[in-house]
């Protein structure tokens, strides 16, 4: 009886491995590879949100007057905690984006959302952050004073510039990452929401503690690279994932793990 030979698949697998080089390299062409422009297409990618309310207690963040500058959106902290956490957002990003998760804050501190220095020019109503950190610097003590005043006025504790936590979204992570290498001894406790680099150990080296987090459908190998040297550099670091979260979003879970990463950076130590 004659035997059939199998056909060779070799010219089959050949086209498959082709193919897939082909899907990938127009993948990596549609993604910007510099961080700024990531982080841009982002944002244009983002539905646009207007005014968030305050998801936990369904009023909208108060906002407090900042001399010289914009108004400052505040949600007060325990009456006798003096800790200053500012909020910085990402490019063009909503500056009551913390609204989903302010709770986590607010059992630690009074939190302080404010808004980048330079207007979008196809979001008027958003703003971005310049690369200026001693203005920064200035505009975050500006505004801890504010609200250290309002305080008073409330019969509380009032804040000083040297119990100051950091929290960032995207590029706001940037310019905190900046913030704690430029002025080591105000900016010990941050957060680095989303970052679009690598973190870095030298810029964080005189950090307290380090809480990093990433959307779980976000890029995320990189800031798990910089966890990892952060580690060898023997920092006080922790890692979350966001459920169910793109990159500009918190997910289904953000007062949880947001408490649960809170709770790590903030806690009395």
């Amino acid at each position: 009886m004659a035997l059939t030979r199998r056909p060779r698949c070799d010219s089959c697998l050949a086209g498959v491995i082709a193919l897939a080089c082909v899907l990938l390299a127009r993948d990596a062409a549609s993604e910007p590879r510099h961080p700024e422009a990531r982080e841009a297409a982002d944002a244009a990618r983002a539905p646009p949100k207007g005014p968030a309310p305050d998801l936990e207690s369904g009023a909208a963040a108060r906002s407090v007057t900042v001399a010289g500058d914009r108004s400052a959106e505040v949600r007060f902290g325990p009456k006798k905690s003096k800790l200053a956490i500012l909020y910085l957002h990402g490019v063009c990003g909503d500056p009551l984006a913390f609204s989903s998760w302010v709770r986590a804050a607010t059992r630690h501190g009074t939190l302080i959302s404010l808004r980048g220095d330079t207007r979008c020019e196809d979001k008027p109503d958003r703003t971005k952050w310049g690369y200026d950190f001693a203005a920064t610097d200035r505009r975050i003590r500006k505004a801890i004073a504010a609200v250290s005043k309002a305080r008073r006025g409330r019969g509380e504790a009032e804040l000083t510039d040297e119990d100051v936590a950091l929290i960032g979204y995207s590029q706001g992570a940037r310019r905190v990452e900046w913030l704690a290498g430029r002025f080591p001894k105000r900016y010990r406790r941050v957060a680095l929401i989303g970052i679009a680099v690598e973190p870095s150990p030298e810029r964080l080296g005189g950090t307290d503690g380090v809480l990093l987090m990433a959307g779980e459908l976000d890029a995320r190998h990189h800031i798990k690279l910089g966890r990892d040297a952060l580690v060898t550099a023997k920092k006080r670091v922790h890692y979350l994932e966001l459920p169910q979260a793109r990159h500009g979003e918190y997910g289904p879970d953000a007062l949880a793990v947001m408490g649960k990463g809170l709770d790590w950076l903030l806690a009395p130590r």
